[in-house]
């Protein structure tokens, strides 16, 4: 089981953390989530997930990522 963490790479309204097992279940969760909390035609909440306007980073157990909330 990994953290996954989807980042804007730039501007962008939120991020997002999952602990999955792999990238593809990670997404999975991730639009999921986006489809049952956004219940809306915008995308500007999370304009660019699943595109490289996103950066990723995956932690393994112990590891420390850190975001600058500007």
């Amino acid at each position: 089981m990994k953290l996954f963490a989807f980042q804007p790479s730039g501007y962008g309204q939120y991020s997002f953390f999952v602990m999955a097992e792999d990238l593809t279940e990670a997404l999975h969760a991730v639009e999921k989530y986006i489809a049952e909390t956004f219940d809306s035609t915008c995308s500007l909440p999370y304009a660019g997930f699943g595109t490289e306007s996103f950066k990723l980073t995956v932690v393994d157990r112990g590891e420390v990522i850190t975001n600058a909330n500007d």
